[in-house]
This record gives structure tokens, sequence and C-alpha cells, in this order.
């Protein structure tokens, strides 16, 4: 059984186990592979490293670093040494190195591959590396040359492709997409929602970053034709940014209209989303953002943003409103055109959802393409990845 060691900021551990189960969840379907994985956390001006095993082959590490990626390099230096220390204490060469960012965990696994003789792939995402990427030009060469001793670099959306094949100056052809597993991917018939009601869902600290603010103008510009139109927002979130969020609302005039609802129990987001006219998030930044694939898996009319989160993945699909974020005039159209065409989008994703153009973003498919990647970049048999 082949080896694939995992190197990411982001998978729940007994440090932060509220973190995103996008990674655990994709790691959990390859099987047929052995996965140790080493989940980094950073803590803000303190020193030194720290680590803690949990599960059967998994390593948390605590690391003190700076904020803003002062000394970046530095830092993940001193976790590769642990790394590699570790990996000769267990006996363990790994077959594949898979860093899940590139900018922060790939020049982990690209020092990991030199001193082993491992290959390593990476993914992109897209608003955490656009971000590294963009405020580290003394890096921007080091980035440019890991990426092309990768194996393989593995984009969440269309976007990120096409803007890290620009940026790190590489053929097209050396990207392979790999969506973001979605934590719920039910598909369910459309249902046509008889009122101008709306609705969005995302953690309320991130609420500028969600795009609220454009989100409660372009309601208030709406209700001057549409005076019934409502948006629902489902979420959790601590007492400042509900403060900040209502604030916000009450400054607009928007009480009536923007409603902030009770948080979703897990498992209902979907048999929730299904009865609204659209879902709407004009996001700044957003990786991917599975949320906009649950909707439309739920038969859901989307508003997402130009060169964000899941932009390109529904590209000849008539699925929603492609927003420039940060226009409230163009939020505004996207959402008079969620309400006013609702019966016809519902219609074409009803139409998209039977003849299977959705499955691809789904888990089983998703695990899959993993799987068959994982097989390629450590020589595997074909049928590894069936």
């Amino acid at each position: 059984m082949k080896t694939i060691l995992h190197i990411s900021a982001d998978f729940p551990d007994p440090l932060v186990p509220g973190k995103t189960k996008a990674v655990a969840s994709l790691i959990e379907a390859a099987s047929g592979f052995r996965h140790l994985v080493y989940s980094l956390n950073r803590v803000s001006w303190r020193s030194g490293l720290a680590a803690r095993a949990f599960g059967e082959q998994h390593t948390a590490l605590a690391y003190g670093a700076p904020p803003y990626g002062v000394r970046m390099t530095h830092h993940l230096t001193q976790i590769g040494d642990f790394i590699l220390a570790d990996l000769a204490r267990r006996g363990v060469v790994p077959d594949l190195i898979h860093a899940h960012k590139l900018t922060v965990e790939g020049l982990i696994a690209d020092r990991l591959a030199t001193e082993t003789g491992t290959p390593f792939i990476t993914s992109l995402w897209g608003g955490t590396d656009r971000r590294v990427f963009e405020a580290k030009p003394g890096l921007r060469a080091a980035y440019r040359a890991l990426a092309r001793r990768a194996a393989l670099l593995l984009p969440a959306a269309p976007w990120t492709a096409d803007y890290f094949a620009a940026a790190l100056d590489l053929d097209p052809s050396r990207f392979e997409l790999l969506p973001i597993t979605t934590v719920a991917d039910t598909i369910l018939p459309p249902v046509h929602c008889a009122k101008p009601r709306l609705m969005s869902a995302f953690a309320f600290e991130h609420w500028k970053l969600k795009g609220f603010d454009t989100l409660v103008q372009a309601i208030a510009q709406l209700s001057r034709e549409v005076p019934e139109v409502e948006l629902h927002i489902y979420g959790r979130g601590g007492p400042r940014a509900l403060l900040d969020m209502t604030a916000l609302i009450r400054k607009f005039g928007m009480a009536e209209r923007v409603k902030i609802m009770d948080p979703l129990e897990h498992g209902t987001v979907q048999s929730v989303m299904n009865f609204y006219g659209g879902f709407v998030m004009p996001s700044r930044p957003e990786t991917f953002g599975m949320v906009y694939v649950e909707a439309v898996l739920a038969g859901v009319p989307i508003l997402w943003s130009r060169h964000e989160g899941v932009d390109g993945l529904f590209d000849g699909m008539n699925v929603g409103y492609r927003c420039t974020p940060n226009s409230v005039e163009d939020v505004t159209r996207g959402l008079r055109t969620l309400i006013t065409d609702q019966a016809r989008l519902k219609q074409d994703i009803a139409r998209l959802q039977s003849a299977g153009a959705f499955e691809p973003l789904r888990r089983e498919a998703i695990g899959a393409r993993y799987r068959r990647l994982l097989a390629i970049a450590t020589g595997e048999r074909a049928e590894m990845a069936a």
C-alpha cells in the first residue's frame, strides 16, 4: 500500500477541532492508500514548536510565528526539520507528498521532496494562495520554481487554474481540477418559491469577506421596485459580528427585509435552501465556497462572484448570476435576475440535474478523481483509481 504524506493547515485536529472538513473529507475518500497527516497550527507572537499525535497516523503541530507571514520561510524550515526527523524516527519513507496549499505547505513539501527523493503534488486554494503570492513578491521566483518541480498542481476551481497558469508561467496542462468536497451533496428537485425570498449562509465573523455589506445595500436598492423582497441570513457567530451586521441592516433601513435567522442544524441546509428563490453570496475573496455547490444540487439558483469561489465550474450552464462582488449595482441586477427568472433558472437546473451535469461535483466523483490522481502520481496500477 502506497503512503501519502499530507501537510495541511486546514485539517481538524485536537488543537483546533473546528477547522473546515474539506481536506479531511478528501483524504477519507482516498481509500487504498496509507495517509499520514501533519496538521499545522500557527500561534502569533510565540516561538517554538510542539507536537501531539492523534488518530492512528496523524500529528498536530503547534508552532510560533508572527502574523502576516513575517519570516515565514524561517518558521516553515523548522517545521520541515521536525517532519524529516519524525519520519526518520518512524522509519517512514512516503511514496508521495501532498501539500494542501502551494504558498505555505508547498514550501515545506518541496524541501521534503528534495531531502527524501519523493515526488510531491500541491493543491491551489485560490483565496489563500493568491493572497500570499501577491503579498510575497520576494518569494515569487521560489514559487515558480516549486511549481515546476511539482508532479501535479490541483486547483479547486477553473479561475484558480487560470490565475496561477499566468502567475507561475506554467502550461495549463500542468493543472488538474480537483473541486472541494461538499458537506452535503444530495440532489433535490427545484421547488418554486412564490415570494421574492433569497437566502445566504456563512460564519458571521466573515461577513465582510462574504459581501454582506454589499447584499444589504443591494436589497435596499431592489426593494424600491420589489417591495416584498426578503433576504434571510443563516449562520453562527459571536456578539461583535451580530452587532456589526445589525448596525448595517439598520443603517440602510432594512430591518423588515434582511433577517438573521436561527442557525441551521447539521444535515438540514439543503432541505431549507430548496424552498428559496436563490442563494446569494458575493464573496471577496473566496477559495471555493462549498455552499454554492450545495445550493445548486438542492435545486436553487445562485449568485456568485467573478474570479472567485466556484467561478468557471458552471460555464455554459444557466444556474444563476455571475456578479462583480464590489458593485452594488451589479449585485442588485443579480438579485433581480434570480427573482424574475426563478422559474426558467430552476427549470434549467432540473434539466442539468437529470442529465448528470453536477455529478463531477459530488463527493463520490471527487473522491474517485483524487484516487486516480494519487495512483498516477505514485505509479500505482490504473485500477487503483477505479
